[in-house]
């Protein structure tokens, strides 16, 4: 293994292999450190606050839930949202197993309203791009015969708000009930 001038390593008899640089890696660094940090603040609220939030989430039991199924699908539909930081108070107001059936619930919905979206927007973007039929084929990763696990294995490949976008775009033979129930298998 020889070392060359931009701290890239290759292996004498093979090709050039390129390490990532610290301005490639920076942006994801940071974004993980932001994530994390979030995470960690919602840790603490959960811990230091137990009793006010699951006061105020017994008051507002309803509200609570549709705020949480709500956000989780937001967070589908437009990736750069999260709701991480609700997750903590959730599994302090409803338990890890409420809390996880919550959180697949919104999955399954921003995946379905975003698939709809994608069905919507396809006679536009076809109309504007017209280049991209031709490269996003999707449906050649899907198994005819076997469709739903083949969409099951894509849903743990890909990320869920991509898969779904792209299966509305460019799928024409996948449906709702088959992103739906993929998504919650998946």
């Amino acid at each position: 293994v020889r070392w060359r001038e931009r701290g890239s390593m290759s292996i004498s008899s093979g090709p050039l292999r390129h390490a990532l640089t610290w301005a490639e890696v920076w942006p994801s660094a940071r974004a993980a450190a932001w994530v994390t940090a979030l995470f960690v603040a919602a840790v603490w609220l959960a811990r230091e606050y137990a009793t006010p939030i699951q006061d105020l989430l017994s008051a507002n039991a309803r509200l609570g839930l549709l705020v949480f199924v709500v956000s989780s699908a937001v967070a589908v539909l437009i990736p750069v949202l999260t709701n991480l930081p609700l997750v903590p108070l959730a599994v302090l107001a409803w338990g890890p197993w409420w809390t996880a059936g919550l959180l697949l619930l919104g999955w399954v919905v921003g995946a379905a309203l975003s698939f709809v979206l994608g069905r919507h927007a396809r006679a536009w973007v076809l109309r504007h791009f017209p280049s991209v039929e031709r490269h996003a084929n999707i449906d050649r990763l899907i198994h005819p015969q076997h469709r739903l696990w083949s969409l099951v294995l894509l849903r743990m490949t890909f990320p869920v708000d991509v898969l779904s976008y792209s299966l509305g775009l460019f799928s024409r033979s996948t449906t709702l009930a088959e992103n739906a129930i993929s998504t919650s298998l998946g």
